[in-house]
């Protein structure tokens, strides 16, 4: 195993010349990287101007012992190449360890749904390590095939699952995007795609389209609440989407918003919000979807929230 899969730092970046180091333990501000590190961090930059030479992308991911490595390639002002490496902090968990509702847990894990889980926070509160969790389980559980679109890779995800394989495809910005690689991914079949996060118009519309067309998406994105959420998938979609309000009304299966708080001695806790549209509920949920009523599903969320906990007595 190489030191930088093993070793705990924020960000590295590999210049001409100089290797340095952000967030490794006890500095918080940029140093030389170790000079132990050293025979590792030339073969992680020749590996990287190899990948960049051979896909042109300014980002692009490398595996490194299962670990993901996230790469933004700069030039500098005499066009020597910086490459910034990231290790993913996506962390894959039993899906029992993230505190869902039985009655959700039990509705994301139905072999028959179908529709798009929308999975949102902010930056830093694990959207990416809920929803590929929720794609291990599912296909540990079920099995079949997941095809998982990103720009770039976070966790590591490509292989077996149980019976189930999930087959990860890197985004080409150079090859079309995301565009290009929903359509590849949409053509295969498989039982259901995880699209790394819907940021733009074109993805968005895609996922509203595929999610009302028998295909289960799990899909992650910035948002404040579930509520907005909803309001910023559609507005998404809407240049592209004159019925897109409509649409996400009847794709949308179910919506998770989770946000970060500080608790004792600096840990942090996890919160989660969410709306199921599966249930006896779902069609006057769909209903406030489709005639832009979002802010009335505050009284929805809350009406779930309250029965998962008697529920749960």
């Amino acid at each position: 195993m190489s030191v930088i899969s093993d070793a705990e730092f924020v960000d590295l970046y590999l210049g001409d010349g100089f290797a340095d180091a952000k967030g490794l333990p006890g500095q918080a501000r940029r140093v030389e990287a170790p000079a132990e590190w050293r025979a590792d961090l030339e073969r992680l930059r020749a590996q990287c101007e190899e990948k960049h030479k051979a896909t042109q992308d300014p980002e692009f991911a490398l595996i490194e012992d299962g670990v993901v490595l996230r790469v933004t390639q700069l030039l500098d002002l005499n066009g020597k190449p910086v490459f910034v490496v990231s290790k993913s902090s996506v962390q894959i968990r039993p899906l029992d360890m993230l505190g869902l509702p039985d009655y959700l847990q039990d509705a994301l894990m139905s072999d028959t749904i179908r529709g798009m889980i929308f999975i949102c926070g902010e930056m830093g509160t694990g959207k990416t390590s809920s929803a590929a969790s929720l794609v291990k389980a599912r296909l540990e559980a079920w099995g079949g095939i997941c095809v998982a679109v990103e720009d770039p890779p976070e966790p590591f995800l490509n292989g077996r699952h149980g019976s189930g394989r999930c087959i990860q495809v890197p985004v080409s910005r150079r090859m079309g995007g995301y565009e290009e690689a929903l359509i590849l991914a949409l053509r295969t079949r498989a039982d259901f795609l995880f699209v790394g996060e819907i940021r733009d118009s074109s993805t968005a519309a895609q996922v509203i389209q595929a999610s009302i067309n028998g295909h289960l998406i799990i899909s992650t994105g910035h948002a404040g609440s579930v509520t907005q959420g909803i309001e910023r998938i559609s507005a998404l979609a809407q240049p592209l989407l004159n019925n897109a309000r409509e649409l996400l009304s009847k794709g949308l299966v179910a919506v998770l918003h989770q946000s970060l708080s500080s608790g004792n001695e600096g840990s942090r806790r996890l919160t989660l919000q969410s709306l199921l549209f599966t249930g006896d509920d779902g069609p006057g949920i769909r209903e406030k979807v489709h005639a832009g009523k979002i802010t009335m599903l505050d009284h929805d969320i809350a009406h779930q929230s309250s029965r998962s906990l008697w529920n749960d007595q």
